[in-house]
């Protein structure tokens, strides 16, 4: 067991954030936010995207998971306080190569794990052929359907309720 925590703690040390950085250069960042902006128009659903290169060193001594660390993001950013509890986080947790969606309790209700799942993997298959913006892009289509099909934009439905920013650490 220790052995893998320090192969873990290895494996997050060798994806400091200029790394991550560097494959996302601002006006990408941007279109992804304006492209959550756009999805947002056609359903009432909450989309945040985080990507972390790594985690916090004390996290991984702990043996924190990606779905742990999902949630707390979740937390920090306020994804579960929608009005109509329709929230979703894509967390990206590069140096872990796993991708997490937490869905709020509205939405999670509604929708198979396997949905999110799908999703999950159309972002990773993206990311394996080194193609970061298409694994987004394909991934927020997706879920953009999902939400669409379930949370639907009524004439009563709120306005853009969180940031469409992506947090990038």
């Amino acid at each position: 067991m220790e052995q893998n925590k320090f192969k873990r703690i290895w494996q997050h040390l060798q994806h400091p954030g200029f790394r991550v950085r560097r494959l996302f250069a601002e006006r990408q960042l941007q279109a992804l936010a304006e492209s959550i902006a756009q999805s947002e128009r056609h359903h009432q659903g909450q989309i945040r995207f985080v990507i972390e290169s790594h985690f916090p060193l004390e996290a991984l001594w702990q043996g924190m998971t990606t779905q742990t660390r999902a949630w707390q993001w979740f937390g920090e950013l306020g994804v579960w306080d929608t009005e109509a509890n329709c929230g979703v986080l894509v967390y990206v947790s590069f140096a872990d190569h796993q991708v997490e969606i937490v869905a709020d309790r509205g939405i999670a209700a509604r929708v198979p794990q396997q949905a999110w799942q799908a999703a999950c993997d159309s972002i990773l298959a993206g990311f394996r052929a080194g193609e970061y913006d298409r694994g987004l892009g394909d991934g927020l289509r997706q879920i953009t359907e999902i939400l669409q099909q379930h949370y639907p934009r009524g004439e009563s439905a709120s306005g853009d309720e969180l940031p469409n920013t992506v947090v990038l650490r």
